[in-house]
């Protein structure tokens, strides 16, 4: 890996040897609609030579439902962009494999390999009953949110804040039995009222993959300092997001993403904060939630990169290395905070189920 003006060879070096668990990435619906496109093996050419360069050792695919799918292509759309994960992965099994948990995490890395887990970013492939979430829970879901900004039979999303809503019945029932199959719950997505209702009735730790700080960014994907402290009490992760309007609406920098992190170090403390990237925003079908300036409302073709100076994208996470360590973190602090911290909510979630 070459040295940036962000980042020196031993920044670089010192991230891959620690091995960062991204808590959120869109990569999964990305590596599907290239295959619609005819390119077979993105997996292979830009996504895996992404992760090892920028020291991801393990990456949470997340499958979101674009706007245009729901509710009655929803379901077909969740495995229409698995099957396309499945089958790189399979392709590409000598560098990557799918992990159902924490113990598997470590004995895929162990072998030289990066680990990837299974999310569904908003719960609306679920339909209105359990039996998906169980059967997909079978396949591998070991992360689901129940929302994408949107309002769903489960819950309201952030983009709801002003209707107050929360979790229904529905969505009771489904963090009870994510909570009994051994599926982290993520509220990055939920309002605030959700968030709160999950808080109340959880009996397991829970996380916000990719969010900010709300104390430093009035949005409302971050989160408000007494919920920051909720979800740590939980036992829980706050993963710092790197997308721009989530960093700051005026000029986002590296710098101004650490001080999110350590912002929510000092509130919820070392052991409860993580890095969940979501370094792009994909235009294609999603019909976008309002305040998110990279992603047009509406259907699209394509896709809108979601960056800003120094981070575009997995290969440049040792610019965040190189910023926390000027700072003062010693190497055991970013271990918590890259990887041990989520490894940790995984074994008490997954491996305990």
């Amino acid at each position: 890996m070459i040295a940036t003006p962000y980042f020196t060879e031993a920044d670089a070096a010192l991230t891959r040897t620690i091995g960062i668990v991204n808590a959120h990435d869109d990569f999964p619906v990305i590596v599907a609609k290239q295959r619609c496109d005819g390119v077979d093996d993105s997996l292979r050419t830009y996504w895996i030579p992404q992760f090892r360069a920028g020291g991801v050792s393990v990456v949470t695919g997340a499958i979101f439902t674009p706007t245009v799918y729901v509710p009655e292509g929803a379901l077909r759309h969740a495995m229409w962009a698995l099957d396309a994960l499945f089958v790189e992965v399979q392709d590409n099994r000598e560098d990557i494999e799918i992990a159902r948990s924490a113990a598997e995490i470590r004995r895929i890395n162990a072998e030289g390999k990066i680990a990837v887990l299974v999310a569904l970013e908003g719960a609306e492939p679920l339909g209105q009953d359990l039996s998906a979430l169980r059967l997909f829970h079978q396949l591998g879901l070991r992360v689901l949110s129940l929302t994408h900004a949107r309002r769903t039979l489960f819950a309201d999303g952030n983009w709801e804040n002003d209707t107050r809503g929360g979790l229904s019945r529905a969505g009771r029932r489904v963090v009870t039995e994510m909570n009994r199959l051994g599926i982290v719950v993520d509220v990055s997505h939920g309002s605030d009222r959700t968030v709160w209702d999950i808080l109340e009735i959880s009996s397991k730790p829970v996380i916000a993959s990719h969010s900010n700080a709300r104390a430093l960014e009035d949005h409302p994907r971050n989160v408000p300092d007494d919920m920051v402290r909720a979800i740590a009490a939980t036992g829980g992760v706050l993963g710092a997001v790197a997308v721009p309007s989530f960093v700051s609406r005026g000029a986002p920098t590296i710098s101004r993403w650490a001080d999110h992190i350590d912002h929510l170090v000092r509130v919820g403390g070392i052991d409860h904060v993580g890095v969940g990237t979501d370094f792009f925003h994909y235009g294609w079908g999603v019909g976008a939630a309002p305040g998110i300036a990279e992603v047009d409302a509406g259907p699209r073709t394509g896709y809108v990169r979601s960056e800003f100076p120094g981070m575009q994208s997995p290969e440049d996470l040792p610019g965040l290395t190189a910023e926390l360590t000027r700072r003062g973190w010693s190497e055991a602090d970013l271990r918590k905070v890259y990887r041990d911290n989520l490894l940790r909510v995984l074994s008490v979630i997954v491996d305990e189920a």
